[in-house]
């Protein structure tokens, strides 16, 4: 009788077993659609006072647009070519050290320098936007080196002339304050056309 009792006890706890489990079901998916609404509704609330908020507030700009980047280009042409005219006075005047056969030919050491620096940094912009066969990153040590070595020789150029004019004189301050102001246009055209590559030139994407 009692071995009866127990398996009756068993069919009806497993005949009530798949119940329970729709109701436990059931009870879930209420919870997790309540848990959803609750959610949605905090979200809508937030959103709403982030537009109050934002209206209250006085206007912006996007800066990140097409026209600033143009300009941004633009003034690194009009600085580089401001960093030409103060480096052609130094490299012109040092080139004549050299012992050149005719005045003129000193120019040429000017247009040589300024020329292999401006091919390095358009090689260096170029290979800094592509990517490899293995979508890597081109490498840009050569040109980041060509560009920094030739940007170097101004830099060099201006200091030794503003040293030569002011005849050595270690003790004088203008004489540094010259230095300080001749070698700073090519180091801040390297130093801009080094962001350059990352604030307006594009880079590839791998797919």
């Amino acid at each position: 009788m009692a071995t009866q009792n127990k398996i009756s006890t068993n069919m009806n706890y497993n005949t009530n077993t798949p119940q329970q489990a729709k109701r436990k079901t059931a009870v879930r998916k209420t919870s997790t659609g309540i848990s959803n609404r609750a959610a949605t509704r905090d979200r809508k609330v937030k959103h709403e006072r982030y537009v109050l908020q934002e209206s209250k507030r006085a206007s912006k700009i996007q800066v990140d647009q097409n026209v600033v980047l143009v300009a941004w280009i633009i003034g690194i042409g009009i600085a580089f070519l401001s960093s030409a005219v103060v480096s052609f006075n130094g490299i012109t005047s040092v080139a004549v050290f050299v012992g050149l056969a005719q005045a003129w030919m000193a120019g040429l050491f000017f247009f040589f320098v300024e020329i292999m620096y401006l091919l390095f940094l358009v090689a260096y912009l170029v290979l800094a936007s592509r990517l490899d066969e293995d979508e890597q990153q081109e490498r840009t040590n050569g040109a980041l080196w060509g560009m920094i070595s030739f940007g170097g020789i101004a830099v060099l150029a201006n200091a030794f002339h503003t040293f030569n004019y002011w005849q050595w004189a270690w003790a004088e301050p203008q004489m540094w304050a010259g230095i300080v102001l001749s070698i700073s246009a090519p180091i801040a055209i390297i130093s801009a056309s080094k962001m350059a590559s990352r604030v307006v030139f594009a880079k590839a994407i791998s797919l």
